[in-house]
């Protein structure tokens, strides 16, 4: 169990110890929360500096034996036995955190602690299935790697879902304190696998257009707590996480290059990358492919579709390049393009552009946006690059 000195508990007349991390970045940090007073109209903001207290100093194994203490504080004694089964990573650190603030003087709410009992309740849940499991099939099959790598996904989910809690408990508010792209890295989730998390994010956030939008009566009731702002907010955090998750794809396949012996210049690391050099219609005369290496922005003209194409940096990779037939390190979210309607006015006018007209004349364009594959065709001719 973790120790120190002893202040009232909130949820019962027994001691609780307050933490002490031995730590000399407790002189930046601050001692851990002790609620003398109850925060009202700074609750959130309160909330949000408590979860980063408790996330620099402390970690999963702490969380369970907080929420030991929790458990035990209320005589929950059948609950402690079967959280001792529950393996460290289905453990929620927002549930450890809860549960220890409510311990050492925060009155949680009563969404607050509706939102803590359901998060208790699917711990206990985790051990009854697992006794289920062992009882209808004695013998356990051997983990695949395929198994394992779920596990990691999987994992790295509920810490998601623990992030959004916090975010939730905290107002709803966005703020630079959340990213997700730092959890998913710090947890080193297999770049094939993140299309799992995705897609999760994207059903979440399908949801919430839903209640947004009004139409279904049970899940407007159902997230009712949530004001219109906030409605907004959690939508922003969906899509932070449904960009980081591409923004991490794109990251692990620039670091997923070999470590080349001699440089490799970039003719040759674009070599096969199809773009077409001229385009007799327009009298177009493109640059090429070798442009594109280690660049932050280009602007790309596909004369089949008269698609012009916009590509930016990821801004965690800091520029793109060229593997094979395909463009790496480019932003998902960002790098788009529009159909244009006067194909030699337009395609004229971006060769003779610097960056600031570019994006300009790109703007102006009234055709409906879509997404980049980053992929190289015989039609494309590479009209800027920076």
């Amino acid at each position: 169990m973790i120790k120190g000195a002893t202040v009232k508990s909130a949820v019962a007349n027994k001691p609780v110890k307050p933490l002490n991390p031995r730590s000399a970045d407790t002189n930046v940090m601050g001692q851990e929360p002790a609620w003398r007073e109850q925060p009202i109209s700074n609750r959130t903001s309160q909330l949000t500096a408590a979860f980063s207290w408790y996330n620099y100093f402390y970690g999963k194994k702490d969380a369970r034996d907080m929420i030991v203490n929790y458990l035990e504080l209320h005589g929950r004694k059948a609950d402690v036995r079967a959280l001792k089964g529950v393996p460290d990573s289905d453990i929620r650190l927002t549930a450890g955190w809860l549960c220890r603030m409510s311990m050492v003087g925060l009155d949680l709410s009563d969404h607050e602690q509706i939102k803590l009992d359901n998060m208790l309740a699917q711990l206990v849940a985790v051990k009854q299935q697992e006794v289920t499991t062992e009882s209808a099939e004695p013998v356990a099959a051997r983990l695949t790697i395929q198994d394992r790598l779920r596990e990691k996904v999987s994992e790295c989910a509920g810490e998601l879902d623990g992030m959004f809690d916090e975010f939730i408990l905290a107002g709803a508010k966005m703020s630079a304190d959340y990213k997700p792209i730092m959890l998913i890295r710090g947890m080193n989730v297999a770049p094939q696998m993140v299309s799992l998390l995705s897609d999760i994010w994207k059903r979440k956030q399908a949801e919430f257009e839903e209640v947004v939008k009004g139409k279904d009566a049970q899940l407007v009731e159902g997230y009712g707590y949530l004001s219109k702002i906030q409605l907004r907010n959690v939508l922003k955090f969906c899509e932070t996480v449904i960009n980081d998750c591409g923004a991490y794809v794109q990251i692990k396949k620039v670091e997923r290059k070999p470590r080349a012996v001699k440089a490799v210049t970039p003719e040759k690391r674009a070599a096969k990358f199809k773009v077409a050099m001229e385009f007799a219609d327009l009298k177009l005369k493109g640059l090429p492919a070798a442009s594109l290496v280690e660049k932050t922005e280009a602007w790309l003209y596909d004369t089949k579709k008269r698609k012009l194409i916009h590509i930016v940096a990821d801004s965690h990779a800091g520029s793109f390049t060229v593997k094979s037939n395909s463009i790496i390190g480019f932003s998902v979210s960002e790098s788009m393009q529009k159909t244009v309607r006067k194909p030699a006015e337009v395609v004229k006018a971006m060769q003779a552009a610097g960056k600031p007209a570019a994006r300009k004349i790109y703007k102006d364009l009234t055709t409906t946006e879509t997404g980049f594959n980053g992929r190289g065709t015989e039609n494309l001719v590479i009209l800027k690059s920076w």
